[in-house]
């Protein structure tokens, strides 16, 4: 089961074709809030009731123990909020276009408190809200491998940036028309390895896990398209 979290500067409508492509493989729900997470819980605690609701349309339709939150900018802070705070129930998150800290005015992330599930950062590399690299001088979590690195140790990780894409490409419907400025390519690249993700860590899927293995996965070897791939997945 998924928790799609959209940013609250966005209408729901501007971001349907990344939640519809992975709602045709099994995952529901979708939600918008500040970057608390709290929308997320709640649309999670609905959906676990509603299976077990007799005269809901999701009873018994739902895998309750198996559940993501993903999202992109201000929704990537919420979903990553979303896990922290579910003691258990979110078991995975993935964060699109997770802002630097240097953006956060609240509800930022509290990387220490990351100590259970696992996560999937991912963004574009010329995106400047999220970029995907600091310079060593630069302390605190402002890029995707500062927040890699601040994940504690034993939780798993992954990281990878899309070669062209900046902030809004993920808003794509598939490609830039009706997105979100910036946007410079569309939400192509979005789609694949995030799927095979929850497909991994939500359904044990053993050839999904195989993409994302430390070092050997065939993400390390999608040079054309990806690049700072990072993992601690054995």
């Amino acid at each position: 089961m998924g928790e799609w979290n959209e940013r609250r500067a966005g209408p729901l409508r501007d971001v349907p074709h990344p939640h519809g492509f992975l709602g045709l493989r099994g995952y529901r729900d979708r939600g918008q809030d500040d970057g608390t997470g709290q929308t997320i819980l709640d649309g999670a605690n609905f959906l676990i009731a509603a299976n077990s609701n007799s005269a809901s349309i999701f009873f018994n339709k739902l895998k309750t123990t198996e559940i993501g939150a993903f999202g992109p900018s201000q929704g990537a802070t919420g979903a990553m909020n979303a896990l922290i705070n579910s003691n258990g129930t979110i078991k995975t998150v993935l964060p699109i276009e997770l802002p630097a800290r240097s953006w956060c005015v609240a509800n930022c992330v509290p990387m220490q408190s990351f100590t259970q599930g696992s996560v999937f950062f991912l963004d574009g590399s010329l995106g400047p809200i999220s970029p995907p690299t600091q310079s060593p001088q630069i302390s605190g979590e402002q890029s995707i491998a500062g927040y890699y690195n601040a994940v504690p140790a034993g939780v798993a990780k992954l990281k990878g940036t899309l070669k062209g894409p900046t902030h809004n490409d993920v808003t794509g419907q598939p490609d830039c028309v009706a997105a979100q400025t910036p946007c410079l390519i569309g939400v192509f690249g979005y789609l694949g390895y995030p799927t095979a993700w929850m497909m991994y860590q939500l359904q044990g899927d053993a050839v999904a896990h195989g993409a994302f293995v430390s070092g050997t996965g065939e993400m390390f070897s999608q040079t054309l398209n990806w690049e700072h791939v990072g993992s601690n997945i054995p």
